[in-house]
């Protein structure tokens, strides 16, 4: 199994960051494929911890190449700063082991003032988003009328791009006073630095694939946000703007699908969620707020407080049967150690009648009542546990009772932030892959 993806399987903030910082080394190249700096990765390594938005994780290695793909859209701004702060943190970035595609589109000042416009106006549908112009950026895409980094090869041209896509925008949002005002000039004064200083980096991200599976390089496909936000899959509309599942990562890398050999998918030991948007098991008493300060449940990009609950296993199915999981790895399993019972959601009840398949209407989401099945907690630490039968056996029979629900194995449990706190199963695909 060559090349291999990590997809979230609920509403992100999953853990995949650290399980793409252990799977890193033992692949030649890591690839980002949608989304944006709307996304965050925390990741402990070497004792310290790094918050990444745009980078991939692997870029903490060192050693393999690592590569944002066409599907992701660039703040170019976002991105040096990123860079810049882990340069000064001794992480080093050379044109060698970080490059971007040139089809990749680019994050303009002015859809960030459209996003935070739509996501405060009274008028406006209010989704929750990071006001990070990720949305507008990928209906630019979807319009045609995006600018891309191949764009931005010589300043003249590029500038002669901007003056049609800004002047457009202004006409189309007449009413946004922040919009209207904003200049040629004022966005290239900002933008135009940050270009240049990535130039070195862009690449034919197409070809550049081509080449490392022609001879046979490993590759690392890194989903941003998870399932539930896919445009497509997730609860629409409270979704990102992108294909966040694993039917995403042809077109925004540009590998063709049997290029694609395994599918990882990342789940905590309970879930969580940031924004709006319907979520099924959501505590909002005691239990939820004990979760949030065990779990450090506050997001990677926003500091918003996550929503917390149990662990639903009818979404976690369907995330498995939409991505074709090929093992699951259960994240923040220590999260739980100091709880009396363990509740997960097995069917949802709606208007009545008992559903074990997910819903695709919000109409319906918003009726669900979760059915719970229980079991006893096991009120001691797992932090040190080194293997899955070292766990107490009353958390061995929770991640029994979610293999056996979902019809996956559980390869991999977390049961603390560093690298170090990773269980990983005998003879399972962790371990195939190189991963002790």
């Amino acid at each position: 199994m060559r090349n291999v993806a990590v997809i979230g399987a609920q509403w992100g903030d999953e853990g995949k960051g650290k399980v793409v910082d252990v799977l890193a080394r033992h692949f030649g190249c890591v690839v980002r494929f949608q989304g944006g700096n709307n996304a965050g990765h925390s990741v402990q390594f070497g004792g310290r911890h790094f918050a990444l938005h745009l980078l991939p994780s692997g870029i903490l290695e060192g050693q393999n190449i690592n590569l944002i793909g066409n599907g992701v859209v660039v703040d170019p701004c976002a991105l040096v700063a990123e860079m810049t702060g882990l340069e000064q943190q001794g992480i080093s970035i050379s044109a060698d082991l970080f490059k971007i595609s040139d089809r990749a589109h680019l994050v303009m000042p002015y859809h960030r003032i459209l996003d935070q416009f739509r996501d405060t106006s009274p008028t406006q549908r209010k989704i929750g988003t990071t006001g990070k112009g990720i949305g507008p950026t990928y209906e630019w895409k979807a319009a045609r009328r995006g600018l891309r980094f191949c764009d931005a090869l010589a300043r003249s041209g590029f500038e002669q791009r901007l003056r049609i896509e800004l002047e457009q925008a202004q006409r189309v949002y007449s009413n946004v006073s922040e919009l209207t005002t904003l200049t040629v000039d004022d966005v290239m004064d900002q933008v135009w630095p940050a270009i240049e200083r990535l130039q070195p980096h862009v690449i034919d991200g197409v070809s550049f694939l081509y080449e490392l599976n022609q001879n046979k390089t490993s590759i690392l496909f890194e989903g941003a946000q998870a399932t539930l936000l896919d445009v497509d899959f997730g609860t629409y509309p409270y979704v990102t703007s992108s294909n966040s599942c694993a039917v995403g990562i042809t077109a925004g890398s540009g590998v063709p699908p049997r290029c694609i050999h395994g599918v990882i998918g990342i789940t905590k030991a309970y879930t969580t969620r940031v924004g709006e948007g319907p979520f099924p098991t959501e505590l909002t008493g005691s239990t939820g707020d004990a979760l949030r300060v065990r779990g450090h449940e506050y997001g990677t990009t926003t500091g918003r407080p996550r929503r917390c609950g149990w662990l639903d296993l009818v979404a976690l199915r369907y995330a498995c049967q939409l991505n074709g999981y090929d093992s699951l790895a259960v994240m923040k399993l220590d999260v739980l150690d100091e709880c009396d019972q363990i509740e997960f959601c097995v069917a949802y009840e709606i208007d009545g009648k008992t559903v074990t398949q997910f819903p695709a209407s919000l109409h319906h989401l918003q009726k669900v009542k979760p059915i719970y099945e229980s079991l006893p907690g096991w009120k001691t630490s797992t932090n040190t546990c080194k293997t899955l039968e070292g766990l107490p056996p009353a958390a061995q029979a929770y991640v029994q009772a979610v293999e056996s629900f979902v019809s996956c194995p559980v390869d991999l449990v977390s049961v603390g932030p560093d690298r170090s706190e990773t269980i990983t199963r005998e003879n399972g695909l962790f371990r195939r892959l190189g991963v002790s």
